[in-house]
Order: structure tokens, then C-alpha cells, then sequence
């Protein structure tokens, strides 16, 4: 076997690496014998050449055809050709969208980042520095600025990731040089080689902080209504533009004397007082079609044990954020002692007055 063959330097650069055949088809995603067949002078294919040049790590021209041929290379005349209009177009076009696309990610600060399954190397977009707070060359760099939790749970994620080929997305924390917490979210995916392995893991991370704060602040706002929704002393109630009961706390729940879930499949006229029914409907027009933002009636609601509640209601309309009627907030205020009382008087004061007429006459 003569030195100038690439048979020759591939069995060279191997023993100079310390690498087994079988390393080296590992590396490649190809059997050990193809390996060994180059080395006993087998011809090899360009995307093979590539990709075992890649990997010890050598230029490929001179790997497969020795130090003249790349001297030949290096040596020749450059032919620029013409810049025509339609290369200029051309050429135009592409600076503009790369232009975009790089505005683009360092305004959203989006990150974009490989990780070589093979040789462990990881290659960060250049405005990780800007959104991270510190550069990333190797794995080594990235996992001391997160959360132990977020570490052990994120390596359970790429094992998984890597494992079964699919791609992935998840949330994590990261500490920046100053001590501030940022959230960040990233998408992942995997590359395979020809014979289905996992080579290559891609990936985008965008500083998330901001929609992170706001859906914690959104969560701590749901969470003090929904205290305030369940242990209100008054009766309230959500409900749609159907009539549907779609939230009751547990005071209506008292006052009717019906469950929540027994209420779900009901609607608020099916216990309103038939006599009521009128006035209650023509302040809901009225309050849909925008005449009045809220409206208070007396009312009779209809309890689980066939006697009639009395109710202060007062009623308001919630809107989406295009304007459009979403459901109705009412809250209700038992007045059956008043307006007992209140019956009460009235009769007294018409008897009175009857007598009082009597003796007129």
C-alpha cells in the first residue's frame, strides 16, 4: 500500500486517534466492515467522504486524494463571474432576508442551538451571550445557571427526546450573572442519520419572561376571585346568555337549597316566579342591547322544597374583548323577612284606610 492513498492516510489518521473500526462506524451511522473496506483501499462515496472528514477532523480533498490535489485547489485562479442584474436581484434579496431573519430573532430573542450527539459539541446562535447573560460553548456552560430541579428534570426530558426521536418543548429557569430569574422557552428536535439513529439535536429558546410573569400574575388574580367568589356571605352566580347556571358559590347553593351540579342543569327562569318572568326578561334586552350596563329587580326564585325565596338581584353583563356579550354576573340578597314585613305593613295601612273610609261615609 503506497502512502499516497486514502487508504493509507484514513489507517494513519486512525491510529493517530486511537480509533476502532467500529468507532469510527458508529460515528458515521455505517457497518464497521464498510470502514474496513476503505481502509483496505474500497472506494468511498462523497457524503461518506464528507462526514468521515468531519469527524477526524481533516480537510476532505486532501483525505481522499492527497496533499497535491489540495495544494492544486488552494492554488487556483478564483473566476469571479459577472454581476449581472439578476445576480444582483438576487443577491439583493438574500442580504434582505437574512437581514430580516436576523432582526427578527434578536428582537423576539429567540436563541437557536445544535447539539453533536457524537462528539457532544454544542454550537449557540451569537446573541445566546445577550439573552443568557453569559456564552455557551459546551453543556458544561449551560447547566450551572439553572435551578437543580430544572436541571435533573430537563436531562429526564432529553433522554427521553433522544431515545424515542420525537421532538419536544419545555419551560425552564435560568439564573443570570446578576441573580435575575429569566423563564425560557424552547422547542427541540431531533436529526437522524441514514439508519434511523439519533445524530443531532436542534433547537430555538426564547426569553419567556414576560408572558411567564403575566400568566402568574393572571393565575394569583383567578385564585384571590375565586376565594372571594366562594366565600362571599352574598349569593352569586355566573350565569350564560342561555340562562344556564354556569358557576354558583356555595351561598346560592344554601339559599335554593340545590346543589351546584343540580343547578348546572338547570336555567335561572326555570326557578324564577312565572309572575316575574316578564320584568326580568325586558331588563335583560334591555341590558344586551347596551340601553343599561346593569339592572336590580325583586324577584321569587323557586327553593328545591317547593316554596319561594324573595331576592334582591342585581345583575351586570361582562363582555368579551371584541364587545361581544360573554355572561352575566348577578349576585342575590335573600328578602323574604323585608318584604314579609313589608306585605305586612302594606296590608295594616290599606285596612286602616278602609276603616278610615267607612267612617267617613
Amino acid at each position: 500500500m503506497t502512502e499516497n492513498t486514502f487508504a493509507f492516510r484514513l489507517k494513519e489518521l486512525l491510529e493517530h486517534h486511537k480509533l476502532t473500526l467500529q468507532a469510527v462506524g458508529t460515528a458515521l451511522g455505517i457497518s464497521r466492515t464498510a470502514v474496513h473496506k476503505w481502509t483496505r483501499g474500497g472506494e468511498i462515496d462523497y457524503d461518506n467522504l464528507r462526514k468521515l472528514a468531519d469527524f477526524l477532523k481533516v480537510n476532505w480533498i486532501w483525505l481522499r486524494y492527497g496533499e497535491e490535489a489540495l495544494r492544486d485547489v488552494q492554488d487556483a485562479e478564483v473566476v469571479e463571474l459577472p454581476m449581472t442584474d439578476v445576480r444582483r436581484r438576487y443577491t439583493a434579496e438574500i442580504m434582505e432576508s437574512e437581514a430580516r431573519m436576523k432582526l427578527a430573532q434578536e428582537n423576539a430573542r429567540i436563541v437557536t442551538w445544535e447539539w453533536n450527539l457524537i462528539t457532544d459539541e454544542v454550537t449557540y446562535s451569537p446573541n445566546v451571550e445577550e439573552v443568557y447573560g453569559w456564552p455557551v460553548n459546551r453543556n458544561e456552560d449551560f447547566w450551572p445557571h439553572l435551578p437543580p430541579e430544572d436541571v435533573e428534570a430537563m436531562k429526564v426530558m432529553y433522554e427521553n427526546t433522544i431515545a424515542t426521536g420525537s421532538s419536544s418543548e419545555y419551560d425552564f429557569r435560568i439564573i443570570r450573572p446578576d441573580g435575575e430569574m429569566r423563564w425560557i422557552s424552547s422547542r427541540a428536535s431531533i436529526v437522524k442519520d441514514s439508519s434511523g439513529r439519533s445524530v443531532k439535536m436542534v433547537g430555538i429558546s426564547m426569553d419567556n419572561t414576560a408572558r411567564m410573569i403575566a400568566e402568574e400574575e393572571l393565575r394569583h388574580s383567578e385564585e384571590r376571585f375565586r376565594a372571594i367568589f366562594e366565600l362571599a356571605f352574598g349569593a352569586m352566580a355566573y350565569i350564560g346568555l342561555d340562562g344556564t347556571w354556569l358557576r354558583v358559590n356555595d351561598s346560592l347553593c344554601e339559599l335554593l337549597g340545590y346543589s351546584a351540579e343540580e343547578l348546572y342543569g338547570m336555567t335561572f327562569l326555570n326557578l324564577t316566579h312565572p309572575d316575574d318572568i316578564d320584568e326580568n326578561m325586558q331588563y335583560l334586552m334591555r341590558l344586551l342591547a347596551g340601553e343599561i350596563e346593569r339592572y336590580v329587580v325583586e324577584k321569587r326564585f323557586r327553593r328545591k322544597d317547593g316554596s319561594h325565596v324573595w331576592v334582591h338581584a342585581k345583575t351586570t353583563l361582562q363582555r368579551r374583548q371584541d364587545g361581544r356579550p360573554d355572561h352575566l354576573i348577578s349576585v342575590f340578597e335573600d328578602i323574604s323577612a323585608s318584604r314579609a314585613e313589608r306585605e305586612r305593613l302594606e296590608a295594616r295601612v290599606a285596612e286602616l284606610e278602609a276603616r278610615l273610609a267607612a267612617n267617613v261615609s
